[in-house]
């Protein structure tokens, strides 16, 4: 009795052990998913000459990427000149022009001695935001600062890119007019994609759970079973705000609604209502054959008060 007890207690710490190690196991590769996305976010790029003393240091800000108008919110910030562009406060020595192919305010002219503002700025990208969630956008940033004899000085651009749900590529492009221009590519971070994957696995289960519940419900006649029809109605209002709630409010006709939303809505509305309409005929023809039943015991318990009778 005892090896028994100490059998059945060791089999049980055993189980627990590897329920611990599992469990360690799966937080330790989700944090290193997480380690590994957060270089999507702050993701610094370098380019132009750093080499020569007098040159002008701008950075640039990605701050927002906004799909729907096809827009990039860019901050173009520390517009600082070096060397022999420099005075002793660090300002410029010279009245100074920055431009940026950017849409609008494009333009900014900077006053000898005065700092450089920050400037607030979008640039146009290109691409297809129904392919949400694997969309991808490719746009151009470029940057000039002209002397006062319109001449461009040399630069040593700083692209940042803060937006969380955006990852960044860079390469250096060339610019026919002078300056430093920069290719950008944008696609959706690593945790916007599996999230929104396992959104559409998500509505596709459930959909496959209401098939279920009604094959039960009309495979063997059970009539109208209200709990299996609430659940899928449930279902079915409960997935636009499970569909809404991927980050990025993608568009209706997107890859996620063609991929899984259309069809759950689809396979649960068709449930539902089959469940409903072909339940009620056989709920009819479950209470006819129980009245029917419910006829026939009275008038055997009469035969068989009849048949007992002297």
């Amino acid at each position: 009795m005892r090896k028994h007890l100490r059998r059945v207690r060791d089999i049980g710490l055993r189980r627990l052990v590897i329920a611990v190690a599992l469990l360690i196991a799966v937080m330790a590769a989700s944090v290193a998913g997480y380690l590994a996305s957060r270089n999507t976010t702050d993701q610094e790029s370098f380019f132009g000459d750093d080499s020569n003393p007098d040159r002008v240091n701008v950075t640039v800000w990605i701050t927002k990427v906004d799909p729907t108008t096809q827009q990039l919110s860019v901050t173009i910030v520390d517009v600082a000149p070096n060397g022999a562009l420099a005075d002793t406060d660090g300002n410029f020595t010279q009245d100074v022009t920055l431009t940026t192919a950017a849409i609008g305010n494009w333009k900014a002219d900077i006053k000898a001695g005065d700092s450089a503002p920050d400037i607030e700025q979008k640039v146009s990208v290109d691409g297809a935001v129904t392919d949400y969630p694997f969309d991808r956008y490719t746009g151009r940033l470029e940057v000039h600062v002209f002397n006062a004899q319109g001449n461009n000085l040399p630069l040593a651009l700083t692209v940042v890119n803060t937006d969380p749900f955006f990852g960044l590529t860079t390469t250096a492009a060339t610019s026919q007019n002078g300056g430093l221009a920069v290719k950008l590519g944008l696609h959706r971070s690593a945790p916007t994609i599996v999230f929104a994957v396992f959104i559409m696995l998500l509505m596709l289960g459930l959909a496959t759970g209401a098939v279920v519940a009604a094959f039960y419900i009309l495979h063997w006649r059970r009539g109208l079973i209200f709990p299996g029809c609430s659940m899928m109605a449930a279902i079915l209002f409960a997935l636009i705000p499970l569909r809404n709630a991927v980050p990025g409010n993608p568009p209706i006709g997107s890859i996620i609604d063609f991929g899984s939303f259309f069809i759950a809505e689809a396979v649960i509305s068709m449930s539902l209502i089959s469940s409903i309409v072909l339940g009620f005929r056989h709920q009819r023809s479950i209470e006819r054959a129980e009245s029917a039943l419910a006829e026939e015991i009275p008038s055997d318990d009469a035969a068989t008060a009849a048949a007992e009778r002297p």
